[in-house]
């Protein structure tokens, strides 16, 4: 969408513009709530904080509705199987950065720097140890 137009700068209109978006069955009651609570807001402003909109909090409400739980720890139980293939560093950097991206982790945790570790061939995670005793994801 444009930012630079005017229903991207407006959230009341910005938010009746995603939801003229949704169709079926799947999410039609959704919508109808969503739409009475616009027009309340629209009615009454200060039912929202000074530090949000109408935007901010509908976009917090359908990631709420529609958003997939069971996705978090998938990617933690992937987490756990994910081995170092074929001598391939960089594939393995991605697939771990990927899946702890998923599963919402601190990667600089010490329980997540030995999951990581526990994922690499064991000579290069000891002589990794060995030269730079990391601390951090990053080192």
């Amino acid at each position: 969408m444009n930012y630079r137009a005017d229903i991207a700068k407006d959230p009341i209109m910005h938010s009746i513009y995603f939801l003229s978006l949704l169709e079926g069955p799947k999410c039609e009651g959704w919508v109808d709530a969503a739409d009475r609570w616009l027009c309340h807001i629209v009615e009454d402003p200060s039912m929202i904080s000074h530090r949000s909109n109408a935007w901010k909090e509908l976009e917090k409400c359908f990631k709420e509705a529609f958003s997939d739980y069971a996705k978090r720890e998938r990617a933690q139980d992937e987490l756990k199987k994910l081995k170092m293939k074929n001598d391939n560093l960089d594939e393995y950097l991605a697939a771990f950065e990927t899946q702890a991206l998923h599963a919402d982790i601190d990667m600089n945790d010490h329980t997540n720097l030995r999951t990581f570790a526990l994922g690499l061939p064991q000579s290069l995670a000891d002589a990794c140890i060995k030269m730079e005793n990391p601390k951090t994801y990053e080192q």
